[in-house]
């Protein structure tokens, strides 16, 4: 390139306009399920939360119990509503997170190449397990509750302790890297 010229494309403005965008459509799907969808889900089932929100995990009884409070209806809500916007959020969420979070660790002092390997190696995870878990609730959805399988109800609670633990290492990660950015420049300008 010609000195003095401007290149046709500032490549910093694309990535944040790119990382906006992918936010922005991670948080509305977001808000979709936990402000519109779940709260509907809920009150089919007379306040049991459903599957995905079970932080802690769920047995065959407690599937039995939210199966037969959502009804006919309620399961097929759950199943073609819920679990397909969050078939979408997963992956949305695994990009946009992982780059906003290589962005924070990045400001923290980690190369960029280093920062978004990690960054993917925490996120990724959560995503992936939200994805297997979607796939374990479906089969319990699709099935009259008295005739879901226990290695079903296990497999699906044990992906959603593991999509909320990587979720929490996510965090944990984020706010370190946000006192670390902020030690950072609080440094630059102190000197």
């Amino acid at each position: 390139m010609a000195e003095g010229r401007k290149p046709l494309v500032d490549l910093a403005r694309l990535r944040f306009g790119a990382l906006v965008a992918l936010l922005t459509a991670t948080v509305v799907i977001f808000g979709v399920m936990h402000f519109v969808v779940v709260p509907r889900l809920t009150t089919v089932t007379a306040g049991l939360p459903i599957f995905d929100m079970r932080v802690l995990g769920y047995d065959r009884r407690d599937a039995v119990d939210l199966l037969r409070a959502l009804g006919p209806e309620g399961r097929l809500d759950y199943l073609l509503v819920q679990l397909r916007l969050d078939d979408v959020f997963a992956p949305l969420y695994a990009v946009s997170l992982s780059l906003f979070l290589a962005e924070i660790l990045v400001h923290a002092g980690m190369a960029r190449r280093h920062a978004l390997l990690l960054a993917v190696t925490i996120v990724l995870p959560t995503a992936a397990f939200d994805i297997a878990e979607n796939a374990a609730i479906a089969e319990m959805l699709r099935r009259p509750p008295d005739a879901i399988a226990d290695a079903t109800v296990s497999a699906a609670s044990f992906r959603t302790q593991l999509k909320w633990l990587f979720a929490a290492l996510g965090l944990v990660a984020a706010a370190v890297g946000l006192v670390l950015a902020n030690r950072r420049i609080d440094r630059k300008y102190e000197q």
